[in-house]
Formats: C-alpha cells, sequence, structure tokens
C-alpha cells in the first residue's frame, strides 16, 4: 500500500498535475510531500520514510538523479520513479543507472500516468510506452542472440522471469520453494551478468532474450 509519497518537482502546475494523477493512481489516503528542488527533496528523504518518490530531472539546483541515488542507498524497498519531459538516452539511462524504478513522459494524460503508476502495487514498472520502445531499440532486440542468455544459470534464468512479471522477491523465493536470502542472491547475479540496474532493466532484457 501507498501511504507517503515525496514528488520532487519545481513548476506549480505540474506540481498541481502530478500530485491529482498520484491521488488518481492511489486514492485520497495518501501524504504527499512536494519538493520544489534537489536540496529541499534530499532533505525530506533524509529524516522521512517513502512508499514512492516521483522525481523531475531537471531542477534549480541540480538532477533528480542525484534524490533517486540518495534514496536508493537509504532505503532501497522505495520505488523511484522519474517524470520529465526528456526521451533521450542521455536522459534515461543515467537514470535506470542511478537505480530509477520507472520512467513517465509528462506529455502522457494524467489517467495514463495514474494508470502506470498504480502498476507498482502489482510490482510493475512505470515505463511511458514509447521509452520502452526507445529502450528495446538501444538493446538491439534480437530474438537469436542468446549470449546474454546463456550467462544465466537455469534458476536465475526462472527468476528474471518472475521479476518481468511483477513479482515480489518473496514472491519469487515463494514459487521456486528457495529462501529470501537464496532468492535475492540469485537477483542480484542476474543484475550483474545482464549490466541492469534496476527490475526496469531487467524486465526489458527478459523481453530482448525471449523469456518473458
Amino acid at each position: 500500500m501507498i501511504h507517503n509519497i515525496l514528488l520532487l518537482e519545481d513548476h506549480p502546475d505540474a506540481q498541481t498535475w502530478l500530485s491529482e494523477a498520484l491521488h488518481l493512481a492511489f486514492g485520497s489516503n495518501i501524504h504527499i510531500d512536494v519538493a520544489g528542488n534537489v536540496s529541499e527533496g534530499k532533505a525530506f528523504e533524509s529524516k522521512n520514510t517513502y512508499d514512492l518518490i516521483v522525481a523531475d530531472l531537471h531542477l534549480p539546483d541540480g538532477s533528480g538523479i542525484e534524490l533517486v541515488l540518495q534514496a536508493k542507498s537509504s532505503q532501497p524497498q522505495c520505488p523511484c520513479v522519474v517524470a520529465t519531459i526528456f526521451s533521450d538516452n542521455q536522459h534515461l539511462f543515467p537514470a535506470l543507472q542511478a537505480g530509477a524504478d520507472g520512467y513517465l513522459l509528462k506529455d502522457e494524460s494524467k489517467g495514463d500516468i495514474a494508470q502506470m503508476l498504480a502498476g507498482i502495487l502489482e510490482g510493475k514498472p512505470p515505463i511511458s510506452a514509447s521509452v520502452a520502445q526507445q529502450m528495446l531499440q538501444h538493446f538491439h532486440f534480437n530474438p537469436d542472440d542468446t549470449s546474454d542468455l546463456d550467462k544465466l544459470s537455469k534458476r536465475e534464468r526462472e527468476v528474471l522471469i518472475y521479476l518481468s512479471k511483477g513479482m515480489s522477491t518473496k514472491d519469487c523465493a515463494d514459487l521456486m520453494d528457495i529462501s529470501y536470502h537464496t532468492a535475492s542472491d540469485h537477483i542480484r547475479k542476474v543484475y550483474r551478468k545482464l549490466g541492469v540496474h534496476s527490475r526496469a532493466e531487467a524486465t526489458l532484457e527478459a523481453v530482448r532474450l525471449g523469456i518473458t
């Protein structure tokens, strides 16, 4: 359940619009802290525990990536989603490499943004469709390319399939009849072997490898 949310956004209209999308996604029983710059966002994050962080990239005093990096270090269980107007690789991949769990474009409708954000409750990475297509193009989709797949053990392939379907670490452990610690270890090895840094990237890799 999503209760406490940190929104990093400097434009008042966008603050209102994204707050409304968050209420559409998670209902009225949520609390949203709104930060207008990176310093304020980092101060909020250091003092509070959040269930979701939504961050713009270009702020008056820096990049929202700084907040994502801090949050992933101090409360890694908290999903961090980027909401921006930039869809180019120079913005997209640094955000994902910093640990962002989703990447949304502000030119989507409020309803679509809300629907994608709500997917967090089911473990689905919120990614705008055009961004997902761009990621696949970047990875040069080729169903016959199994070189990366060969790096994974049978158990690691299995856990990648579950991750791509939105399963949590606990779900993976239960489905595979292994301990939570062992499931976490499999996930870490999948990330390392495929060179990914988040569930969003892992999901795209699973699609590229044709094992979803």
